[in-house]
């Protein structure tokens, strides 16, 4: 955290609590750390948590847009944050790595847990899959920059945005608990974007080979962790279910003991955030409803996942 995003922070606090000892007192009672842990934060000792920021921001109603200096002209209500992808500037970067932090302060804990329901394949799985985050950059920048249309052999990333990605899949793999609902037409879906876009001339023959590489190493390495119930970079364990109804929307939320964080995926790479306890519980609750309704291919039912994985192949095979 830089120093002047703390100064920030602190005047915010002063501003809140004239008297000092009101301040220690709350903040001890709200962060659950003792006074002389209050007091080494306040002194600059010691830098408050993420999640320690978290809790003080939605206390006195702080926008975390506002104190990590987001332009409020580039978000829209319910705490979204657009960065650019194709060509990003220091501010862009900024909120990239606000979600990496914030994701580092709720993973570490021991009873971490992260859910999603996705009808996309999901970005957070896309590290070490070049042209399949290469694709999806492509559609954010077809539809966002429309004026600007790049077929895809054109859509580069820079190497802030390669680190972003990196570091963002990691730490999502770092959570004790990850649960993937699919929508059972993620792969068709997928398959038939990279047609039509070959159709348009947008995406050449020679464009589809990688792609399709990539859609067949991802399909592996989904299988595999289907197989352990465990991702291979951190041990942690996944759960993958495959919906037996239509998704509409894609949703995640993020628990820790003290920390609840949930958004909805809007424009592919995107996202509406929110830690709104209300929009929490009610995520979570429609997130495990449709779990119930929805088939685990993990670690059990050998032949539905098995059928599965085949039958993503041959809908991959057609390009």
């Amino acid at each position: 955290m830089d120093n002047q995003l703390y100064q920030i922070l602190l005047t915010e606090i002063q501003k809140a609590f004239p008297k000092k000892s009101v301040m220690v007192n709350t903040l001890a009672d709200l962060l659950r750390i003792d006074k002389g842990a209050v007091y080494r934060r306040l002194r600059q000792e010691v830098p408050f948590t993420f999640s320690e920021i978290a809790f003080i921001a939605k206390y006195l109603r702080i926008s975390l847009d506002s104190m990590i200096g987001i332009d409020m002209q580039r978000t829209i209500p319910f705490q979204s944050r657009l960065p650019n992808f194709i060509s990003p500037q220091e501010e862009d970067y900024g909120i990239l790595n606000f979600y990496v932090k914030l994701l580092q302060s709720i993973n570490q804990v021991e009873n971490s847990e992260v859910a999603s329901i996705v009808n996309i394949l999901p970005h957070e799985l896309f590290g070490g899959f070049q042209y399949l985050f290469q694709f999806y950059l492509f559609i954010w920048n077809f539809h966002y920059n429309n004026d600007k249309v790049k077929p895809f052999n054109q859509i580069t990333t820079s190497p802030g945005i390669d680190r972003f990605l990196k570091n963002f899949t990691m730490e999502m793999k770092k959570f004790k608990k990850t649960y993937f609902v699919f929508d059972s037409r993620v792969f068709r879906l997928f398959v038939n974007d990279i047609k039509y876009f070959h159709t348009i001339r947008l995406v050449e023959k020679e464009d589809i080979i990688k792609i399709k590489e990539d859609l067949f190493s991802m399909l592996d390495y989904l299988e595999k962790i289907a197989i352990t119930g465990q991702f291979p970079e951190t041990g942690n364990s996944i759960s993958l279910y495959i919906s037996d109804v239509e998704i509409t929307t894609n949703y995640t939320y993020f628990e820790s003991m003290n920390t609840h964080f949930s958004m909805v995926k809007i424009f592919f790479l995107s996202s509406v955030a929110s830690m709104d306890e209300d929009i929490f519980d009610k995520m979570k609750k429609w997130i495990h409803s449709l779990i119930k309704i929805s088939t685990l291919i993990t670690l059990t039912n050998e032949k539905q996942r098995v059928l599965y994985f085949e039958q993503q192949r041959k809908i991959i095979s057609e390009l």
